[in-house]
């Protein structure tokens, strides 16, 4: 069927491979026959929402006959007063992936301009470029699958137009340090725009090394936007809401091309209630901690290699098709993420659970391994 429509479509579009999502947890449970299946495969948060994001949303959903505020006034306020920034230097967009694809049709021209990351990152940021039929580079990366930085540097050419870090990346969990970051920062042309996604920042904050981007804005730096998003610590991935924070000149021009009501009255709502509940991502970000420490432990002690992680999530090498892992695991009634489509196919990401799942993943591991 999709060949009798492939003359309509560009090059770009016709040969791009979408992302594939998993199936939905009751849907596998009955192809497979199974029940009480676990689902650690999207870096969700175990611990759900905040309450009061809950008790928000059932408010707002009172009055879903009215259109959305599309400047998102009271959660823009809201994230400017608590980042310090004005409230035009923010974006907010339907989860940090919208906003990815804005940056690439708000800076990148069709077949002229670049965008450049290094393998393994976040898979978006491929997606977002190929979609707008911008040409895409991936620099190589360390032997623990972490940025590069003389690698990156080098592959950022005249061309470049976006350089996407996701800090901690996605899939692999590895962080660029303090020292990483500004040495990055020192090399990125005055003409290529430098968007730092910290979607995981509320987990990966306690690290030594690891910072915040926002520090870096007004210290003369290169053009810079920092991605932050509710899906992760502030468990409101079903909502998407994200938002982006740099130069107000820069966040004009990505709001000319941000679709009006994109983000829905009730996310809003959630979120704004969200932001206040620092005890629940208090609470969140411990959990992650201690799963990270647990999960890493016990798959270490399989004779697997685990990769250091401030997400929360892990990525393992199973020393096999991690394709049949997957299935096999699948039928234990445990759902992973396999990442051969990130080109790591020996790989599974992991999330972290409640000790009980974390527990179970484990003993799934045991008999399926062998």
């Amino acid at each position: 069927m999709t060949e009798r429509f492939s003359k309509l479509v560009p090059e770009n579009v016709r040969t791009l491979r979408p992302y594939q999502p998993g199936k939905p947890l009751e849907e596998l449970e009955r192809e497979l026959g199974i029940s009480g299946a676990i689902k650690i495969a999207s870096n969700e948060n175990p611990m759900g929402p905040s309450p009061k994001a809950v008790e928000a949303a059932r408010r707002a959903a009172a009055d879903v006959h009215f259109y959305p505020d599309g400047g998102s006034y009271k959660l823009r306020r809201a994230v400017a007063e608590r980042l310090s920034v004005e409230p035009d230097e923010l974006v907010f967009g339907s989860g940090c992936n919208e906003i990815i694809h804005l940056i690439v049709h708000a800076f990148c021209r069709p077949g002229i301009d670049r965008v450049v990351t290094h393998k393994y990152a976040f898979i978006s940021y491929k997606l977002a470029a190929l979609a707008h039929n911008v040409p895409f580079t991936e620099a190589e990366v360390t032997s623990r699958l972490g940025c590069d930085v003389d690698a990156l540097i080098a592959a950022i050419s005249d061309d470049t137009r976006v350089v996407f870090l996701a800090n901690p990346n996605n899939p692999t969990g590895a962080h660029l340090s303090k020292a990483q970051l500004e040495r990055v920062m020192a090399a990125i042309p005055t003409t290529t725009l430098l968007v730092v996604d910290e979607a995981y920042h509320e987990y990966a904050v306690a690290g030594a090394d690891y910072p915040n981007a926002l520090d870096y804005r007004k210290t003369g730096g290169p053009l810079m936007i920092v991605l932050r998003t509710f899906s992760k610590i502030y468990g409101l991935a079903g909502m998407r809401v994200g938002y982006g924070v740099g130069n107000a000149g820069l966040i004009d021009f990505v709001n000319r091309v941000r679709r009006p009501f994109n983000v829905n009255s009730i996310a809003q709502e959630a979120a704004l209630a969200a932001l206040d509940d620092h005890e629940h991502v208090q609470r969140s970000a411990e959990a992650a901690r201690s799963g990270i420490s647990a999960l890493s432990q016990a798959l270490s002690g399989l004779g697997l290699n685990v990769y250091p992680s401030l997400g929360n999530f892990v990525l393992v090498d199973v020393n096999k098709d991690a394709l049949e892992v997957y299935d096999a695991l699948l039928r234990q009634g445990v759902i992973v993420r396999p990442m051969g489509a990130w080109g790591l196919p020996r790989c599974l990401r992991i999330s972290v659970g409640t000790p009980e799942q974390t527990e179970r993943v484990t003993a799934a591991l045991c008999t399926v391994l062998g």
